[in-house]
Parts: structure tokens; sequence; C-alpha cells
């Protein structure tokens, strides 16, 4: 349980600051995501990072719990998955970025998602106690 709560603090934390700054700063990022798109490096470099990231979460945290514990096991897999598409079919990777990111609702529905899962995460990790489900 305790491995549990130090990924919910390091993921939730994560989580906020990326959702929070991506729901308040909407305008940029379809400019951030052709930049993105055009840098084979940096497309290289974050498939390596999402999946050591995916790798660690799986290995540490095989928790397949119906409680908070499965955001925790649902990002890792999600990481390790989204390393493995952009190594092995960067094609596919940067469609659907573009996709989603051109889609204002989506991109909006997506960060609102991800902005709860860290507020559930922070909830359990900090103990702090109040009755999100």
């Amino acid at each position: 349980m305790e491995i549990s709560i130090i990924f919910a603090k390091i993921i939730g934390l994560y989580c906020l600051i990326v959702s929070v700054s991506a729901l308040l700063s909407y305008q940029k990022i379809p400019n951030l995501v052709q930049e993105f798109i055009n840098s084979e490096g940096l497309i290289y470099l974050a498939a390596i990072i999402a999946l050591i990231v995916g790798i660690l979460v799986t290995t540490f945290h095989p928790v397949f719990t119906y409680d908070w514990r499965l955001i925790i096991t649902l990002f890792g897999w999600g990481s390790f998955l989204v390393g493995i598409i952009h190594l092995l079919i960067p094609e596919l990777a940067l469609q659907l970025i573009q996709a989603i990111s051109d889609h204002r609702f989506l991109f909006s529905l997506f960060s609102l998602a991800v902005l709860a899962c860290s507020l559930i995460l922070l909830n359990e990790g900090f103990g702090i106690g109040i009755k999100l489900y």
C-alpha cells in the first residue's frame, strides 16, 4: 500500500499541474502540437520517457483493484502503450495527437478527466479525507 501512496502523490501532482496548464493555455496547444510533430528527436525522446515511466509504474504497481489505485495502474499501462506506439507506429500516434488537439471539446474533456483523476490521487495520497466517490 505504501507504494500506492507514493505513486498517488507523484502522479497526482504531475497530472494536476499538466491538466491545469493545458486548460489555462489551450490556445497554444495547436502550435505546440505542430512543433512536436515536426521534431523527430522530440518524438523519440517523449516515447522513451513514456516507456520508462510505464515500465516503472507497471513493474512496481501491478494492482488491479476497483478503487483509486486502479488509476495508477492505468496511468502506468497508458504510458507504456504510448511509448510503444510512438516507437513502433509513430504515424498513428501523431494522427491521434493531432486529432485531439484540433478538437477543443475533446482536448478539454480529456484535460478535465485527467484533472479529476489527479484530485482523487492527491486526496488518497496526502490523506486529505474528502469522500470523492
